[in-house]
């Protein structure tokens, strides 16, 4: 039960993480020399392009169409959309199967295997933005370092990193909800097939 309930508490932590992580607008920020003076701030997302002066007001536009955006903005959009909603079915799905939960109390083996379903899902959600932000840091890092001569130059953002990481908990976390509930499993069948008897003092060769 243990592995259980900490596999579900990460791949919740990292469902939260893709929400914010996908819809944040800081992917990617532009970087500044440490000996310039810095007058404006500029840094996107997903959805939208934002820009900062030295006035605390922030301007944001929203792409105007998704088919005119650059082709790893459309692939990002889709894939992440997808990871959360692989995400979100996996904790809905899972805690079903929890053992600290009353439903199916009536028939462990399926409480299991709804456990072990929402373990799959959570990994397909993690390797989904896992896949997508790694290209995306790549991406970010080779430009960076071919585009040394420009004046303005992007580093890797907070989102980003939020959407990485919590990627990593959706895989880990899903992985400890298959773990968990395979165990369980194999103890059952363990049982089964060496059935304690019912007269322990009378069965004997």
């Amino acid at each position: 039960m243990a592995l259980q309930l900490v596999g579900y508490i990460l791949s919740v932590t990292g469902l939260c993480g893709l929400i914010i992580g996908t819809f944040t607008n800081e992917w990617k920020t532009l970087g500044h020399n440490n000996e310039k003076s810095v007058f404006l701030d500029k840094y996107s997302g997903l959805w939208k392009e934002c820009t900062k002066d030295k006035s605390p007001h922030v301007i944001c536009i929203s792409y105007s169409s998704l088919l005119h955006q650059e082709y790893n903005i459309q692939v990002g959009q889709v894939v992440m959309i997808i990871s959360i909603i692989f995400s979100g079915l996996a904790v809905l799905v899972a805690i079903s199967g929890l053992r600290c939960t009353r439903y199916l109390e009536e028939n462990e083996k399926a409480k299991d295997r709804v456990a072990f379903l929402g373990g799959i899902l959570s990994v397909c959600g993690g390797l989904f933005a896992l896949g997508i932000t790694s290209w995306f840091i790549y991406i970010i890092v080779d430009e960076f370092l071919q585009n040394d001569t420009k004046d303005e130059r992007f580093e890797v953002g907070r989102s980003l990193i939020c959407a990485f990481f919590a990627s990593v908990l959706c895989l880990f976390g899903g992985i400890l909800l298959c773990a968990g509930s395979v165990t369980n499993l194999q103890s059952k069948k363990i049982l089964s097939e060496h059935p304690l008897p019912k007269h322990p003092g009378k069965d004997y060769v």
